[in-house]
């Protein structure tokens, strides 16, 4: 008899224990029981936070120094590329023609050289503006004021001839322009053969250094970014190891009694996170108020930068946002992730 009701006992136990088990299911899918979690993770975390002020500190600002050095090299290669513009814009290829050239037979060539896909700009320098801005300059540099001289250098017979001064949409791509002169009858008839067409070969030169130095400063940039970016792994990292220490007790009783794994490895996750929005917040502040006080030292070279900057500052503030977390949560969850499996 007595065994029959121990036999009753540990079935009725069973059940009652499948029907809780089924109702805490039940009651863990639900939505409400979701934000709830997800509240106390939140706020486990901020107090976490808070209570780790000092080693915050420490983690934040490597975050800072690896987010600033990211974004530096960034906005060196942009303002390298607005300078490599600009001294495309204000280079252009000169063709010069002989004496005798008609005013007809240069609007052909002109009209021609205009129709190359190469070609972006086309100024046409006459023989008398060439010969008025001549003389102009050596009054200047002179400093001439003898009205009878400046007279007769005016009305003296002019000896310098049409010339072409041709601005192409890049100077890499020159090989277009150079066949067309090169293959063109009209052109090499009236073409002056003292003086040969500048073809920017040296500036190219110019150029080349400046992208060389550009590739060099990414390289050295990214380089340095990413050694920060596992400084700042690994000072996170083992920040999380210490609030997972302080918390060790904590943790084993919330595992002894079912405690989910998010639940237990939310909060750090969340700290970690809080580290990288503040570190992109102070960062962004650094990096806006450098590169505004910076742009009158760099002749133009920033504005550019500056204005994609101010007119798309939302994306800015997301991409440092995305790196600043994903640092924080790689950290945590590889601290987390090390200190569970030991245990």
């Amino acid at each position: 008899m007595t065994k029959k009701k121990t036999q009753e006992e540990k079935e009725e136990l069973k059940k009652t224990a499948a029907v809780s088990k089924e109702r805490l299911n039940r009651i863990t899918k639900t939505r409400k029981h979701h934000l709830r979690t997800n509240h106390r993770v939140i706020k486990y975390g901020a107090k976490s936070f808070i209570r780790n002020t000092w080693l915050s500190v420490a983690a934040i600002a490597i975050m800072v120094v690896t987010l600033v050095v990211l974004s530096a090299t960034l906005i060196a290669a942009d303002a390298m590329r607005t300078a490599i513009r600009q001294v495309e814009h204000q280079i252009d290829i000169s063709i010069y023609f002989k004496q005798g050239a008609t005013q007809d037979q240069i609007d052909e060539i002109v009209k021609k050289i205009k129709a190359l896909d190469s070609v972006a700009e086309v100024k046409v320098l006459s023989p008398e503006e060439a010969n008025r801005r001549t003389n102009e300059k050596i009054i200047s540099e002179f400093n001439i004021t003898d009205q009878d001289l400046i007279r007769t250098m005016r009305e003296a017979p002019n000896k310098i001839s049409w010339t072409l001064n041709v601005k192409m949409e890049s100077l890499d791509n020159t090989g277009e322009l150079e066949d067309f002169v090169n293959r063109d009858d009209a052109i090499q008839n009236l073409l002056d053969e003292t003086k040969k067409p500048s073809f920017a070969s040296s500036h190219r030169a110019t150029i080349d250094n400046i992208a060389k130095i550009m590739n060099e400063i990414q390289i050295v940039g990214l380089a340095a970014a990413g050694v920060f970016a596992i400084i700042a792994i690994l000072v996170v990292f083992n920040t999380i190891r210490m609030a997972i220490f302080n918390r060790k007790e904590e943790i084993y009783m919330m595992k002894l009694v079912g405690a989910s794994r998010w639940f237990i490895v939310g909060p750090f996750v969340v700290e970690a996170s809080i580290y990288g929005i503040i570190a992109a917040i102070v960062s962004c502040a650094a990096i806006y108020i450098s590169v505004y006080f910076l742009r009158p030292y760099f002749e133009g070279m920033l504005d550019s930068t500056y204005a994609n900057m101010t007119q798309y500052w939302y994306l800015v503030g997301a991409a440092l946002l995305i790196v600043g977390i994903l640092i924080g949560v790689i950290s945590s969850l590889l601290a987390t992730r090390k200190y569970l499996k030991q245990r």
